[in-house]
């Protein structure tokens, strides 16, 4: 099969020839149909999660059940499936909770595992999630993740509620898609930005305001919240300045919730939480029913993936997609391998 590799941190991946996987006990292989293009792709090939090298990127993915490993009787060859990239014991203290994205023995497909950059996957059977051969294989890999991750974020960590104002920070494919769900939600949406573009995608997602991001950007969110501030922010950008803007940015009881990923620290004034009795809270990915949620919302017509798979390319422009991204040139780009199932 194909693959794009990556050798070595800071290098672009290479396109590679490697043997088919084959499926072990309580596995399953998955010819690839699509794979989304993520900010998380571009943290991993900068080191941002001190992988073991070489590996084969790529988490955001749908495809075809193709072969079965032994004991495997919940999924059928043939079976068009989202793939959760999360892969999780099911048996910790975590897991029997529900929050199987915090398994205590985690490993994620694409970091610690090889990944969908390329023409076939092995991945546990538990990871699998039937879709229906009428469902578009790049929106169902973008949902998988680009959707599923804000959806997590708002009704799982933030609680987002009607009526709300929700603030997003960063329009790029994590940020747009808050928008858009909280406007689903019955939330008032505010959208910050450095670039315009973003912005005027944002409001086509159902921002009620737009704000260029610059100097006194915590002010001019309060006042476009109005008395009181915010009730959710959701920070997607993965900058300490952004982070520290959020923070400084919080109403009376807010709830900042930390999507966007960074390594560098960054300050926060104690009195800016307890004065509003604000809180800062993290959100890890999501859980295979956050992905069934938005496919169902996006089977219903509630919420939209054009922005985010108008923009596809052959797994041999990989590193071409990569680039996109990171220059900002699109908010998604989907690695298609072929059309349909």
């Amino acid at each position: 099969m194909r693959a794009a590799v990556l050798q070595g941190y800071g290098e672009p991946l290479e396109l590679t020839e490697l043997p088919d996987p084959i499926a072990g006990p309580g596995e399953v292989v998955v010819d690839i149909r699509a794979c989304g293009v993520c900010g998380s792709d571009l943290f991993l090939q900068k080191g941002g999660f001190d992988s073991t090298l070489p590996i084969i990127p790529g988490h955001e993915a749908a495809g075809v059940v193709s072969s079965l490993g032994p004991g495997v009787d919940t999924v059928v060859i043939g079976q068009p499936v989202a793939l959760y990239y999360i892969d999780h014991c099911g048996a910790c203290r975590i897991c029997r909770s529900g929050r199987v994205n915090m398994c205590l023995g985690v490993r994620r497909m694409g970091v610690e595992f090889s990944g969908a950059f390329a023409e076939r996957v092995a991945i546990p059977a538990r990871s699998v999630i039937p879709v229906t051969e009428h469902d578009d294989p790049a929106a169902v890999a973008v949902l998988t993740d680009a959707v599923a991750t804000p959806y997590h974020a708002l009704v799982q960590r933030a609680g987002a509620r009607p009526g709300e104002t929700v603030v997003v920070f960063g329009i790029g494919g994590i940020g747009a898609n808050a928008v858009q769900l909280a406007a689903h939600l019955g939330c008032r949406v505010i959208a910050v930005s450095r670039s315009d573009a973003s912005l005027e995608l944002a409001r086509r997602m159902g921002a009620e305001a737009a704000i260029r991001t610059g100097p006194g950007i915590a002010q001019q969110v309060q006042d476009a919240a109005g008395p009181g501030g915010p009730d959710i922010i959701i920070q997607t950008v993965g900058s300490a300045e952004v982070f520290a803007q959020a923070v400084a940015s919080a109403g009376i009881g807010c709830r900042v919730v930390a999507v966007g990923a960074t390594l560098d620290p960054f300050p926060v004034n104690a009195m800016d939480l307890i004065w509003k009795e604000a809180g800062l809270t993290g959100s890890r990915g999501f859980t295979p029913q956050d992905i069934r949620d938005v496919l169902d919302l996006h089977r219903d017509g509630a919420i939209t993936t054009d922005h985010l798979v108008r923009n596809r390319r052959p797994l041999d422009q990989v590193n071409e997609a990569l680039d996109d991204l990171r220059a900002g040139r699109v908010v998604r780009s989907v690695i298609s391998f072929g059309s349909g199932w």
